[in-house]
């Protein structure tokens, strides 16, 4: 196992409509500022893990690879969404479908990499994939590049300040937007205006270098006021005797892995075998029951930090992210329309369906019980978060 730069970038998110407050909570309904929202969307469900999909057989074999050793991509410095890949080796999930090693990398821009046929997999947002492979598409270089599973189906939203800095002052003050161009820019924008402030006008907007860690910590330091933050970091600004000036979560499906059409050519069952893999671990991880020792075998036997702040929001953490890499086409829609002014390599109309192969996922989900989920033309589907 090859471990590399595992502390910079964040996987990105959005807006605003189906919300909850961060305190105690874990499941997304309808978007809340402080202490007002919107009622939640109700949600169907698919077929419970193991059991199988209503009007299907028992389920097929477990998908096997030929892809032994897999050479794996992520961008956030969020331990509790790293645990499926370090609990999936622990636990024998991977090797199970005969992925036998994972070669773990971070950066912040992973589509290089992806493009040169170095990743075979890469867990990125759904938005920075959609727009680099439709720009090579329009340029008739198409990378080749689909999204073939939505891990995280929804986003927290928090902005936190320093001590003295509300909504009410927080005009004249420097507010950090997270790396320039990205969605977490674009976002910290969109959180300044819910609170009523204008971006360009109000307040000395300045984009900050590397994750999300090093946006607290120019805060901290004294050079922000404020800026866009994770749940984790609440209790830090409030330890420094600042505050969150704003709480809530958006339902999106916003990141998930990307894996080039080459390497689905050349191992046809390493999709599946991957989404078989990841399933099992991912929901291994959203079990409250296994949680405790979930942080055990990360910090013991993978050596990683897991401080009190990060585990204490673990239920928001795991909360976003989905039951089995399914996702509904419709509120991906929604997140194109709503991202598309905000990134310019985004346009409305924007054939995303076109860049999405669920083929793997539903043989995965065959082989697990599970229904299929999304429909396979992309036109319907349901994003199942929460925990067990």
């Amino acid at each position: 196992m090859v471990i590399r730069e595992t502390d910079r970038g964040e996987p990105r998110e959005i807006s605003r409509r189906r919300f909850i407050t961060v305190a105690g909570a874990g499941v997304a309904g309808g978007l809340i500022m402080v202490a007002c929202g919107d009622d939640a969307d109700p949600t169907t469900t698919t077929a419970a893990p193991g059991t199988d999909a209503p009007g299907t057989d028992a389920p097929m074999a477990t998908p096997m690879s030929t892809l032994s050793s897999v050479n794996f991509d992520f961008n956030t410095p969020n331990v509790s969404l790293q645990a499926p890949y370090w609990i999936g080796q622990t636990k024998g999930f991977f090797a199970e479908v005969g992925i036998e090693q994972l070669n773990i990398t971070s950066s912040d821009d992973w589509v290089p990499p992806m493009a040169s046929g170095s990743l075979d997999v890469s867990l990125g947002d759904a938005t920075v994939l959609f727009g680099a492979e439709d720009a090579s598409v329009q340029l008739g270089e198409p990378i080749g590049m689909r999204m073939v599973g939505i891990n995280l189906g929804a986003q927290p939203l928090v902005m936190i300040a320093n001590e003295g800095i509300t909504q009410d002052n927080i005009a004249g003050k420097v507010v950090g937007g997270a790396r320039e161009g990205t969605t977490n820019e674009a976002l910290a924008k969109f959180l300044l205006s819910e609170i009523g402030i204008d971006w360009e006008n109000d307040v000395d907007f300045r984009t900050l270098t590397g994750g999300s860690n090093d946006w607290v910590t120019a805060m901290l330091s004294g050079q922000v006021d404020a800026t866009i933050a994770f749940p984790r970091h609440i209790a830090l600004a409030e330890e420094a005797g600042g505050s969150a000036l704003f709480v809530g979560q958006r339902q999106d499906p916003q990141a998930g892995f990307a894996v080039r059409q080459a390497t689905m050519q050349e191992h046809p069952d390493f999709v599946a075998a991957w989404c078989y893999a990841y399933i099992k671990s991912q929901q291994w991880c959203k079990d409250p029951d296994n949680w405790v020792e979930m942080r055990e075998i990360m910090v013991n036997e993978h050596g990683l930090d897991y401080p009190d702040n990060t585990f204490a929001v673990l239920d928001i953490d795991t909360g976003i992210m989905t039951q089995e890499l399914g996702f509904d086409p419709a509120l991906m829609d929604g997140w194109m329309e709503f991202m598309t002014p905000l990134d310019e390599s985004l346009y409305e109309g924007l054939p995303w369906r076109n860049y999405v192969d669920v083929s793997g996922l539903h043989a995965a989900q065959d082989a697990l019980g599970i229904a299929m989920n999304p429909a396979a033309d992309l036109s319907s589907g349901t994003t199942l978060l929460g925990n067990f």
